[in-house]
């Protein structure tokens, strides 16, 4: 979400919906929505893109837990073994415990930082607030962002999707 965007303030749901359909069928793309709650009927006609959250955590979860056998496999036959009792040094399941803990950790702390940076968090001022408008989109307000440049004119808009009101944004 770059450059200079528009946003449409709607009452409710069902007005935002419509608009979004409406939209979608004029060839507008790059919109963005702003509501209260999630609302799944917005995520196909919004053609979001996927989140790169998951794999990462997988990736770091594995790669942690792979770190952690290993760590474990050259201490216990390589670095310091340990004949106890008959026992096999590399005794994999022993080392599962720590493995599966180590992987867990690994993938939430990489979830979460992959989380901040997809969302460009922490964003102190974000342009999105500056008009007191906006203030309502966390509680009850209903927007739809467009890129201004490719939005069409203020009076199609006003015809086609009838906004409560018009907000423009900078960047």
């Amino acid at each position: 979400m770059s450059g200079t965007r528009l946003l449409l303030a709607f009452d409710g749901p069902d007005a935002l919906l419509a608009a979004a359909r409406a939209l979608r069928a004029e060839g507008v793309t790059d919109m963005d929505a702003h509501t209260p709650w999630h609302m799944e009927e917005l995520d196909d006609l919004l053609a979001l893109p996927r989140s790169n959250v998951r794999p990462v955590m997988l990736v770091a979860g594995l790669a942690a837990g792979l770190g952690i056998y290993l760590l474990q496999w050259w201490t216990s036959t390589q670095g310091y073994p340990i004949n106890s009792g008959g026992r096999p040094l590399n005794s994999w399941p022993a080392f599962m415990f720590a493995v599966f803990e180590t992987g867990v950790l690994a993938a939430a702390f990489a979830g979460l930082v992959a989380f901040l940076v997809t969302c460009r968090l922490p964003t102190l001022n974000h342009p999105f607030f500056v008009p007191a408008a906006t203030e309502a989109a966390s509680d009850h307000g209903f927007f739809l962002s467009l890129p201004a440049q490719d939005a069409p004119d203020r009076l199609t808009l006003e015809r086609m999707v009838a906004p409560v009101r018009m907000i423009e944004v900078g960047p």
